[in-house]
């Protein structure tokens, strides 16, 4: 019952963190219903083999996304904005221009995030691949803890991903105040605005 647990902190931090919850709820399979429930057996079996089928094929889309965020994170982390200091004279030499600043620390935090995220959420499609793969017949309740949790990850990792490009464009925008509040300002809206309309559909 350890996933079962991993799953409720995952749902509790995802419902304090994420504004779009209704938008995840969406998104994420409902448990079966059990035997006593009145469910023929093999109804039941017949339904759960679909719904392991329609989960595996939502989760090789859900994988790409999950990749591709998780290269441009990768990539994001090794060509910092504002670039390295090139002084051959200096002692800082190699290291990150705009180090000392508060929002390339927030950009480089939030990537971090998105990196790990996208991650463990490829690593939980993996498993579920193996699962089905494993067994003659899927389990559904094996299937579908971890196809919520990916989904939640990958959420959370999407959200980073807004914040590490609006705090990167902050941290090399800074000379220029407006224009650096106006990216800000703009990534946000769109982001939340974008979940709003798929929540009100």
């Amino acid at each position: 019952m350890a996933s079962e647990m991993v799953l409720t902190l995952v749902k509790k931090v995802a419902d304090m963190l994420l504004p779009m919850m209704p938008v995840t709820r969406r998104m994420m399979v409902p448990r079966a219903k059990t035997e006593s429930e009145g469910n023929d057996q093999e109804d039941r079996a017949r339904t759960d083999e679909r719904m392991v089928e329609n989960i595996m094929k939502a989760a090789q889309i859900h994988l790409v996304v999950a990749a591709l965020l998780m290269t441009v994170t990768f990539t994001a982390g090794f060509t910092l904005p504002g670039g390295f200091e090139t002084d051959t004279n200096s002692k800082n030499k190699g290291m990150a221009i705009l180090l000392r600043r508060a929002a390339f620390r927030a950009f480089v935090i939030s990537d971090v995030i998105a990196f790990t995220c996208s991650t463990a959420a490829i690593f939980a499609y993996f498993i579920m691949a193996t699962k089905s793969i494993s067994s003659a017949t899927a389990k559904l309740e094996d299937i579908i803890p971890l196809y919520n949790t990916a989904i939640l990850l990958q959420l959370l990792g999407m959200t980073a991903v807004i914040v590490a490009f609006s705090t990167g464009l902050y941290g090399t925008l800074a000379h220029s105040v407006g224009l650096a509040v106006t990216v800000c300002v703009i990534s946000g809206i769109s982001f939340y605005g974008i979940c709003l309309m798929i929540t009100l559909s």
